[in-house]
């Protein structure tokens, strides 16, 4: 059967996408039926039924009469002929708010089985009766109203409701003249063709915007928390704030329901002014992502646009489409320039995900322009062509960021590839220096034990060597056979104390009191044989652990010392203490003999060698001699592992 078109080309439109319209009207235009519509054309197919083309349409009448908001009935008088739909009551009836009723007639045919209603929109919230029988009815026809301005329709006719020849289709709508109300394209037809179109126009309308809100929502707070977790990254924050201030405009789009404001005007306000702040926030992330700032400049921009939202909100009921119209002038306008700045920044020295998200940047502003004139009435077409290339802009940052992602990831990787090879190469070299230096250090041990043994030889047994050589060759006759064996006791002595302490060949393989127990030994046999009282007092000595070097020096130091008892002092009493204390070691080696020749000067070998061997140890020395009293003292700070629990 022929379809009945109340209708011209076009229909309602919803926001657009970064800085345009709220709702929208109009008529046709040659732009918006070639780039814009191709992309809608090529993205709709995939999700929803097509359309087939109208038939001719049938002679109808529309009338249109006002009410007031309470009117349960459409008024007897005053009705005035509509051209044609959609139709914006505020051009014909000018500030005028309430009830607008639609009489349109027109002729059935039978059969009356297959015919369906499609009600496109209606703005804001309505009933419908077809023959004096109610369809439906908002919930909302008082303030604050039902939002079904983008809400299709479609009933499938029952016979009993028809009738063959006229019909009559009435249409109450309630609205404002401030948000362009009226009503939109109705078509009567065959019943399947008409749910195809009503199901291409709800995807359209309603689904695409589930869709695009969800989408928004989840993009948003995903950059939200990537600039979270990475300040630096100033652009993902500007889009992460682009996305969720557009979310009360998606919103909009899909919600039927005033909650939770009590007025139209508020609704509408919320949404009005989320159109310039998302408008600012996509140009920031436009200029940031190419690595630019304007401080003079963005502050320009977000003073007029932050001018123009509280102009919004401020503007009396009567004003608030001219607020609406400078607000969505002033957002395109920030909204071209800044995707024009992107399209000159990206191909014009820019890098490839910059000049790829250009390209889906100036398709979303086509859009946006398209449904921008659309609102103007410059244009017929209102279709919502944004919807569908915010949702390509949308997952075009998900594609640059991804190729950013991998391009960093490659990056690191490569870096850690080189990273390992340049620790592979100073493990290698660091290995080499540490056997270079462990070779070196056992040459330095080994060169420093012969040093070492050649000095202890030198002074001591060298030294004694020489002094009994000189001796025999000046008067051998006068040497008594005790007086050789005495030299000869000292010079075994002497050996076995070089050899008890270059035993020990690392570090701390014996404690001192090991050590000193030889030397006290034969000391004491000796001191015993000369009619000495020798005195020994030691303590904790089993604790110290000191180098070789370091455990000869204090030994060959206190032999020395006992040594000059022996040969020079005359004494019948020596008191050797020898102790460790309060982090250091202390000698004191004590006699009651006829003291030194010069107090306080160091004469001899044997003192000079005393006094060299303290200084390697860090130790000081001092001599106190008087007539009936020696004593020398060593004093040796011990470092922090001589010393063990």
């Amino acid at each position: 059967m022929p379809e009945t078109i109340f209708k011209a080309d076009g229909g309602p439109r919803t926001q657009t996408r970064r800085g345009c319209i709220v709702a929208s009207r109009g008529g046709g235009s040659v732009f918006g039926r070639t780039l814009l519509r191709l992309l809608a054309f090529i993205a709709l197919p995939v999700i929803a039924p097509a359309v087939p083309a109208q038939t001719p349409a049938s002679p109808v009448r529309i009338e249109a009469a006002r009410s007031d908001w309470n009117a349960q009935a459409p008024p007897d008088a005053d009705w005035v002929a509509v051209e044609r739909l959609p139709d914006n009551w505020s051009l014909r009836w000018p500030r005028f708010d309430g009830v607008v009723w639609y009489r349109l007639t027109w002729n059935q045919p039978a059969p009356l089985d297959d015919t369906a209603l499609f009600v496109e929109y209606l703005t804001f919230a309505g009933e419908i009766r077809v023959n004096g029988a109610l369809l439906e009815r908002d919930s909302h026809l008082l303030e604050p109203l039902s939002r079904m301005w983008n809400v299709p329709r479609y009933w499938r006719l029952p016979p009993p409701l028809l009738h063959e020849g006229e019909n009559t289709l009435l249409v109450r709508v309630s609205g404002f003249s401030q948000y362009q109300p009226g009503l939109g394209p109705v078509q009567i037809g065959n019943a399947e063709a008409l749910r195809e179109r009503f199901d291409g126009a709800r995807w359209l309308r309603q689904y695409l915007g589930f869709i695009g809100m969800a989408i928004g929502a989840t993009v948003g707070l995903f950059f939200l928390a990537l600039w979270l977790l990475r300040r630096r990254e100033t652009a993902y924050g500007w889009y992460a704030a682009n996305q969720l201030a557009w979310f009360p405009i998606a919103w909009n789009m899909v919600t039927t329901s005033p909650w939770p404001f009590t007025t139209t005007d508020a609704f509408q306000n919320l949404t009005e002014i989320a159109v310039p702040l998302s408008s600012g926030c996509w140009a920031m992330f436009v200029l940031r992502f190419c690595g630019r700032r304007w401080p003079r400049r963005e502050l320009a921009v977000w003073i007029a646009l932050l001018a123009v939202s509280l102009w919004i909100l401020l503007a009396p009921h009567e004003a608030k489409k001219t607020a609406r119209d400078l607000a969505n002038l002033v957002s395109t306008l920030v909204v071209g320039s800044a995707d024009v700045l992107f399209l000159w920044f990206a191909w014009r020295g820019g890098r490839n995900d910059q000049r790829i998200l250009s390209l889906f940047a100036a398709a979303a502003f086509g859009a946006g322009v398209h449904d921008t004139l659309g609102v103007a009435g410059v244009i017929g077409d209102t279709t919502n062509y944004a919807t569908l290339t915010e949702h390509l802009t949308v997952l075009g940052v998900a594609a640059v960021l991804a190729w950013n992602f991998v391009r960093n990831l490659r990056r690191i990787e490569g870096f850690n590839v080189e990273l390992q090879r340049g620790v592979a190469e100073a493990r290698a070299e660091l290995a080499a220096t540490l056997s270079r230096q462990h070779e070196l250090e056992l040459v330095h041990a080994r060169l420093g034990e012969r040093v070492s043994l050649a000095h202890d030889l030198h002074d001591g047994l060298g030294g004694m060597l020489i002094g009994n050589i000189a001796e025999l060759e000046q008067a051998p006759e006068q040497i008594s056979s005790r007086k050789m064996l005495d030299a000869l006791r000292e010079l075994r002595d002497d050996l076995r104390l070089i050899i008890d302490t270059a035993s020990a060949q690392h570090y701390g393989e014996h404690s001192l009191a090991e050590l000193l127990a030889p030397l006290r030994h034969r000391m004491a046999r000796l001191f015993e044989a000369r009619d000495i009282d020798a005195r020994w007092r030691v303590a904790e000595l089993e604790k110290v652990y000191l180098t070789t070097t370091q455990s000869l020096d204090l030994l060959r130091i206190l032999q020395e010392a006992l040594a000059n008892v022996l040969k020079h002092s005359g004494a019948k009493r020596v008191d050797v203490e020898l102790h460790n204390g309060d982090g250091e070691l202390r000698l004191e080696v004590g006699d009651n003999g006829r003291g030194m020749p010069f107090a306080g000067q160091v004469a001899g070998t044997g003192m000079r060698s005393m006094q060299a061997r303290a200084r390697r140890l860090g130790a000081t020395l001092s001599i106190g001699s008087e007539p009936g009293a020696t004593l020398v003292r060593l004093t040796m700070p011990l470092p922090g592992k001589a010393a063990r629990p």
